[in-house]
């Protein structure tokens, strides 16, 4: 076998243990808690959430009068599932989904009242966890069952949103043999019909297919006297681009965080936008390379001339990608500057030759404004070569978080 030195298996072995999301609600500092970051040196992430709510209205705007279900899977895209969702919710969204059982549980638990749809599985065993905390849960297949000899068990009912498969071919049952799944739920004495949903591919072509496939199998429901409740199929790329798929409610996800879904779109700019998250940290030392220095493992950089460089604490385990240095950049005092040779676990390094005010704490974004200059996480994204999905949505959740509104 293989061996892998240490700094590897960070690498592959990822930046967190199962079950770290709990231990990150921990770390989630507001601005009124004692936690001064203008003293830190570690990372932080700050999340405006007045952001958040000019998105969602945006986005309101947009569909109309339909409800908004704000999908914040994934630690809602990096910015912390607990206090968007509670945000989220004290704005009047109409639900919110997510896509672990986990995740559903942690906003009850935080006490967040308004419908949360799980759209991840579960298993048979989990079936009175989510009926006693009212988690609407995706279904297609026969653990439905569980759910409704559970509900009588504890006279409650389970509500439930129908996953049709008409081409994604993740989950779902397929559309084309939906019908007597359908007709098998819809007669389950202790389970209510919720809603019906599909997902898009973000294929344009293929997306109209879909939605015919869909609405098929509502209307042939329809026509044996069953209501499947709320039909949705859009997520933020429908939102923008298909309007014939808003039907009864959309899920926007990338579009609350402020990020459009693809390229084209972040060109477009159909909807104004704004992004809500940004990362920081410090920097933490500065030198002066002699030509023949080198820095990091490997001498990954060997200077050729005298080099200014700043050593900013923070790394791949916070989830800068490997593959940004002679790519990206960061502000410092407002001005860009080229991240260079390498990043490691804890930290990276800036070029800022030529520059005498820079200072050991002084503030380095990565994306985010500062002094009126903006690195955009779609300029991260795109020297990573990368999606901006996965820029936020990687970021550790054991980050510091701070609110603002």
């Amino acid at each position: 076998m293989e061996r892998i030195n240490r700094r590897s298996f960070i690498q592959l072995a990822g930046v967190l243990p199962a079950g770290a999301l709990f231990c990150a609600r921990s770390r989630q500092f507001n601005e009124t808690e004692i936690h001064d970051f203008s003293k830190m040196y570690d990372p932080w992430l700050e999340i405006n959430l007045k952001n958040i709510e000019w998105n969602v209205n945006q986005i309101r705007n947009k569909v109309s009068n339909r409800h908004i279900m704000a999908v914040i899977k994934g630690n809602a895209y990096g910015h912390g599932l607990i206090e968007v969702g509670k945000f989220l919710e004290k704005i009047n969204i109409y639900g919110i989904a997510v896509g672990k059982l986990q995740e559903a549980v942690e906003l009850r638990n935080a006490g967040v009242k308004c419908p949360v749809l799980n759209l991840g599985p579960f298993a048979a065993s989990e079936a009175e966890l989510i009926i006693k905390n009212n988690i609407s849960q995706s279904v297609y297949n026969d653990n439905v069952l569980a759910l409704n000899t559970m509900a009588g068990k504890i006279n409650k009912q389970a509500n439930v949103h129908l996953n049709i498969d008409t081409g994604m071919g993740r989950v779902g049952v397929p559309y084309h043999v939906s019908m007597p799944f359908i007709e098998n739920v819809s007669e389950l004495d202790n389970v209510k019909i919720e809603g019906i949903f599909t997902s898009l591919t973000e294929d344009k072509e293929f997306d109209k297919t879909q939605l015919r496939r869909f609405l098929d199998v509502c209307e042939s429901a329809k026509s044996k006297g069953i209501s499947v409740g709320i039909r949705h199929a859009a997520s933020s790329a429908g939102i923008l681009a298909f309007p014939e798929a808003f039907l009864d409610m959309v899920r926007p996800g990338i579009t609350i965080y402020g990020h459009y879904p693809s390229d084209e779109e972040y060109k477009l700019k159909k909807v104004d936008l704004k992004p809500a998250l940004s990362l920081k940290t410090r920097v933490a030392y500065i030198k002066t390379l002699r030509p023949g220095d080198s820095i990091s493992y490997h001498q990954k950089f060997t200077a050729e001339k005298e080099e200014t460089v700043v050593t900013a604490s923070l790394g791949y385990s916070d989830g800068f990608p490997v593959n940004a240095p002679g790519k990206a950049h960061a502000l410092i005092k407002g001005k860009k500057f080229p991240v260079f040779a390498d990043v490691t676990a804890n930290h990276f390094y800036v070029n800022v030759t030529g520059e005498d005010d820079i200072k050991i704490g002084d503030e380095i974004v990565l994306f985010g404004q500062q002094e009126g200059n903006v690195i955009a996480a779609e300029e991260l994204a795109k020297a990573a070569e990368t999606s901006v999905y996965k820029i936020v949505i990687r970021m550790n959740p054991l980050l510091p978080r701070v609110y603002t509104v």
